[in-house]
């Protein structure tokens, strides 16, 4: 009976068994630590990384210098045609520029003559919304007000005005060419060689940067000969040779025998009335070589280059524009003007006059001698 009932247990097991590998349930593995931690660590130091990424990218992108400028176009205005020497100069001084540009930039230049009265806010606003150009340029003293008002309509722009204002600021830059040093030394030379004590100027408008010339000459005059009276006559045109001549013609009248030709128009009348005359921002001798003793230069390099540089500066860094308030010019020292030769007069001239003259050149290039800046019309 025994031995049966432990074939029946036998029996019963070996079915169990059976019957656990035909329905395929697996059996149980001793316990292990459970896996997901570890997976959650993994992700989430995953996570931290991709995080990390971009902030150093970004990072390196900061640290990335911005990418320079290969070029700027500049636009300009003139009150008059462009053989009118105040312009000419400037045009003569771009073309070195050009050729010799800051920081290798490929720089352009288009310009509008003959801009006056209500053409000149549409001619200033064309340019300004025509995208292209990131420094304008007006070249007048009567642009002042239109300047001042376009600068803050376009504060992108780098705007300038070439007279004498104190009204500067932001991105509204005056510059001068003041040619006040190089004309004393013709005053002197006026003034030792005048036959007739008398002196004058013929000139467009009061303006400064006529006025600073204008009162160096008469000033340069009376301090080698105080018996010399000034003549001063405006032709209320910036371009007006006839009206130049005429009124070159009433000064010889009166007496006059040199004349400071601040305008176009002067020498021919002073040829027939048997005056000298004396050229206005460039070497005007070949005009007149028996007539014209020498000239007043002007060199508007200095005055471009700083423009550009401080476009440059606003482009490179990003930095607001930050013009001065007053007016920005170079003196002789500086390269910014110069007195032109005496030509075929150094030859007939006494030689202690030339001697006076050019010591006088050199006392102010050494910083000797400094001429009075003042920019109140004579009368």
């Amino acid at each position: 009976m025994k031995k049966n009932l432990w074939l029946l247990v036998a029996v019963v097991a070996a079915m169990s068994l059976f019957l656990v590998a035909c329905t395929g349930i697996p059996v149980q593995p001793a316990q292990q630590p459970a896996a997901q931690p570890a997976a959650e660590e993994e992700m989430a130091a995953e996570e931290e990384s991709m995080a990390e990424e971009p902030a150093a990218e970004e990072e390196a992108m900061a640290e990335e210098p911005a990418v320079e400028p290969t070029e700027v176009n500049i636009a300009a205005i003139f009150a008059s045609e462009v053989e009118q020497t105040f312009i000419s100069t400037f045009l003569r001084s771009m073309d070195r520029i050009i050729a010799d540009p800051p920081h290798g930039l490929k720089i352009s230049l288009d310009y509008t003559e003959s801009v006056l009265g209500a053409d000149t806010e549409r001619v200033l606003r064309d340019y300004a919304e025509s995208g292209k150009y990131q420094i304008i340029w007006a070249h007048s003293a009567s642009y002042i007000d239109y300047v001042a008002e376009m600068s803050s309509t376009y504060p992108d722009i780098l705007w300038v005005d070439a007279t004498s204002s104190e009204l500067g600021g932001g991105n509204l830059y005056f510059v001068d060419m003041v040619v006040h040093e190089p004309a004393y030394l013709m005053g002197m030379l006026a003034g030792l060689t005048t036959e007739t004590n008398k002196v004058g100027i013929v000139a467009a408008f009061p303006t400064p940067n006529i006025a600073a010339p204008s009162n160096a000459f008469f000033e340069g005059a009376l301090a080698v000969n105080p018996d010399v009276e000034t003549y001063m006559t405006y032709i209320e045109s910036w371009y007006d040779p006839p009206k130049a001549a005429e009124a070159t013609r009433a000064q010889i009248v009166a007496g006059v025998d040199r004349i400071y030709a601040d305008r176009i128009g002067v020498f021919d009348a002073a040829r027939e009335g048997e005056a000298l005359a004396f050229g206005s921002f460039e070497d005007q001798n070949e005009m007149a070589p028996e007539v014209v003793m020498t000239s007043t230069i002007a060199k508007w390099d200095a005055d471009i280059r700083f423009v550009v540089e401080e476009w440059w500066k606003h482009a490179t860094t990003g930095e607001p524009y930050d013009a001065p308030s007053t007016t920005t010019w170079f003196g002789m020292a500086e390269g910014g003007s110069d007195l032109a030769p005496l030509h075929g007069f150094e030859d007939t001239l006494p030689a202690d006059v030339v001697e006076q003259v050019m010591q006088a050149k050199q006392d102010i290039l050494d910083g000797k001698l400094s001429v009075e800046l003042n920019f109140e019309p004579p009368k």
